[in-house]
């Protein structure tokens, strides 16, 4: 009996046949043995256990997605709300149907509303499939006769700790907690304090934990460690001799100041006929991590690179990242290179994807680069050999974007906050990200390089991965509407749905009217996350029918797979057994990716929270110019001028305020003064919360400020 084997059997049986079954019949469908009752049972109760299967009143069985339930992980989100994710999509869990479900559980959810013209599901925890966190980490709060530990993150509940279990750690400090009783509807859950961390005001000691709690580690195991060091640190000769060879060409790095990863390299040249040639040369890391390698294991694992403000965990080990890998200066490195000669309109005339061996010229940054285009004359003379590519590059650059333009490519030019951190990992400053034309043309050509790997392995009929990023709905649509509206915009969505070039005019029109923060916002949370699969759904926020991501494979698991599928394709059609091989194991690299990737960005925003808020510390008190970002019932959430956003509890305040949900306002009932999305408003810093993550603000009052300085005996 081959249990594994059976269970796909009778899954596709269900999927075939909808109806559900007793276990006479399951017993037809898998050919097993009436003799052995007891053993046939024990299989049927652990499929039900694990959630493959769901068993009904009447002793029938079925598998959960005939019958509207679906299985996922459990995210709790501020405590309030969950969602469970699944391989295509995010099903809403309001609080009174977590029904015991912790953050990281995996869940069987019954599905209690669907939207009929959306993709939009509301659901209710089932079944606990399995509890994925046994030690939680918080902040202690101790009483008299006991204690309880409140999560740094959305989990759900607090713990009830027993007074004996307190003892090794002092009111406030943070802890790690070993769970002993998950809780039920009416108990908490219950458990002991292992260790202490230490204060929680302690940017140091919050990253830490941040990193212990969502089980990540700069450190890479053992044997992970040893292919690293056996991995050779210069080119061979005769591999040098297998490649084209690009090292007579002033190839160039362009890429932040302190990367250190540099795995993309670019060069322009003017053709005869007047076209363009543009190479894109990205590292060759399938060249040294083969796969099944134990390297190649801990890549899966991992799916990306992590950047954290004060560090980065690497997806490889730097031996490579670092290393090898990484297309340093005036070394002979190995790269996998797309070449396309494109015309003065911007059509793709010819692409051309090999193995090659570059050593690049310059190791340039954004900044000297945007010099370089600003003319600068300092900077241009130590770059004269490359002034003029550099100044193709912006020509070609601008083509490009003209193209993605008129087919309806949504750019979100949002600023971004950059923390700058002193020698001792303390903020120093907080600064806008400054998103120049060096930037945009290592974007424009990375998104050229991507459409055209993609939209070869697309017609070679090859199985790949593709970025996909699906049409938003029409519910999504009309909640945005009901927001946008205020601003007098309007999308429209037609029986094709919607096209993303109704957002790209509004969001020009925004930019003009200097509103274009808020609006951008709005339409990002009404659009979908882009997200790998192995299926060409197309990439609408690029408005691009063929993506996916070939230019980064020492940060992303994404783009190492497509190496090596590219790979398979320079020497004919991939054999047979490679094919299926892809077939198979596709779905469940996408899943897995796709997952990793949105844990890492979750990390990557609350490592600069916690980093802002410790910034913020010291701030209370003082004044800020800020903007209405957002309303809820009870909040107003306010961006300031460096990026920072803030939250104002109006419940916090002496006057009584109601929010107006058709207008999107919240109204001052005893003045009448009414607070819009988009206004600009003076806000003073009342608290940062390093447990919450929250800076909240008041509106600034020269009244209560003066009486505030007052009290504290200042002039």
């Amino acid at each position: 009996m081959d249990i594994k084997r059976d269970l796909e059997v009778l899954k596709k049986y269900f999927t075939d046949h909808t109806k559900s079954v007793g276990i006479d019949e399951i017993y037809k469908i898998l050919s097993w043995s009436s003799k052995l009752k007891k053993k046939n049972r024990e299989i049927l109760d652990s499929w039900v256990e694990l959630g493959e299967l769901v068993k009904n009143n009447k002793g029938k069985y079925n598998i959960p997605e005939n019958i509207g339930m679906v299985c996922g992980e459990f995210s709790v989100i501020r405590n309030k709300f969950a969602f469970v994710d699944t391989e295509t999509e995010g099903i809403f869990i309001p609080k009174n149907g977590f029904n015991g479900a912790l953050n990281g559980d995996i869940v069987l959810v019954r599905i209690t509303k669907e939207s009929r013209n959306s993709d939009k599901k509301e659901g209710e925890v089932y079944k606990i499939i399995k509890r994925t966190n046994d030690t939680v980490i918080g902040i202690l709060q101790k009483q008299k006769s006991f204690g309880f530990v409140t999560p740094t993150h959305s989990f759900g509940k607090d713990i009830y700790i027993p007074k004996k279990f307190t003892n090794i750690a002092r009111d406030g400090e943070l802890v790690v907690v070993k769970i002993d009783f998950f809780g039920d509807k009416e108990r908490k859950p219950e458990g002991k304090i292992i260790e202490v961390l230490g204060n929680p005001l302690d940017s140091k000691v919050m990253m830490e934990a941040l990193l212990r709690r969502e089980n990540l580690s700069e450190d890479f195991p053992q044997e992970v460690m040893r292919e690293a060091r056996e991995t050779p640190q210069e080119v061979h000769q005769d591999e040098i001799n297998s490649r084209v060879d690009l090292r007579n060409l002033s190839i160039i790095t362009i890429d932040g100041a302190d990367a250190k990863d540099l795995d993309d390299a670019v060069y322009v040249e003017k053709k005869e006929n007047g076209n363009y040639r543009l190479i894109v040369s990205i590292a060759d890391v399938s060249y040294y991590v083969k796969e099944g390698s134990a390297m190649d294991k801990e890549a899966l694992r991992r799916g990306n690179s992590v950047y954290l403000v004060d560090r980065v965990l690497p997806m490889l080990p730097r031996e490579l990242s670092n290393g090898i890998c990484s297309l340093n200066p005036n070394e002979d490195k190995l790269t996998f290179t797309c070449e396309m000669e494109i015309d003065s309109l911007g059509k793709v005339k010819d692409v051309k994807t090999y193995k090659a061996v570059i050593r690049t010229a310059y190791r340039m940054t954004y900044t000297d680069v945007n010099k370089i285009l600003e003319n600068d004359e300092e900077i241009c003379k130590k770059y004269a050999p490359i002034k003029n590519m550099v100044d193709m590059m912006l020509e070609l650059s601008k083509i490009i974007r003209n193209v993605k333009h008129s087919r309806g490519s949504i750019d979100f030019d949002l600023p971004e906050i950059k923390v700058v951190l002193d020698e001792k990992l303390k903020v120093d400053h907080l600064e806008k990200r400054e998103r120049g034309e060096a930037e945009k043309i290592i974007e424009d050509f990375m998104i050229e390089a991507n459409e055209a790997v993609a939209e070869k392995l697309f017609w070679l009929e090859v199985p790949s991965i593709y970025r996909t990023h699906e049409k938003p709905d029409a519910e999504r649509i009309q909640e945005l509407n009901d927001v946008l509206g205020k601003f007098g915009y309007k999308v429209m969505f037609g029986s094709e749905g919607v096209h993303p070039k109704k957002f790209q005019s509004i969001i020009e029109d925004s930019q003009i009217k200097g509103i274009s923060m808020i609006v951008h916002k709005m339409i990002l949370m009404a659009l979908k996350q882009a997200r790998y699969t192995p299926e060409n759904i197309g990439h609408f926020g690029l408005a691009s029918s063929y993506y996916t991501h070939f230019t980064s494979p020492i940060r992303r698991y994404s783009d190492l797979m497509i190496h090596r599928i590219l790979g398979e394709t320079l020497v004919g059609y991939p054999k047979k057994k490679y094919l299926e091989k892809l077939e198979k194991n596709l779905p469940t690299i996408c899943i897995a990716i796709s997952k990793t990737e949105r844990d890492a960005m979750k990390v990557e925003e609350e490592s600069k929270k916690i980093k802002i808020v410790e910034y913020m510390l010291d701030k209370i008190g003082e004044v800020f110019k800020g903007t209405i970002v957002g309303i809820s019932n009870r909040k107003v959430f306010v961006e300031t001028e460096e990026l920072v956003e803030c939250m104002w509890d109006v419940t916090n305040s002496p006057h009584y305020y109601e929010f107006d949900e058709k207008n999107y306002a919240m109204i001052d009932t005893d003045s009448g003064e009414i607070f819009n999305l988009g206004d600009k408003l003076d806000v003073i810093v009342v608290r940062a919360d390093m447990s919450d993550l929250e800076v909240e603000v008041a509106p600034y009052n020269e009244e209560y400020f003066s009486e505030r300085r007052n009290r504290r005996g200042e002039k």
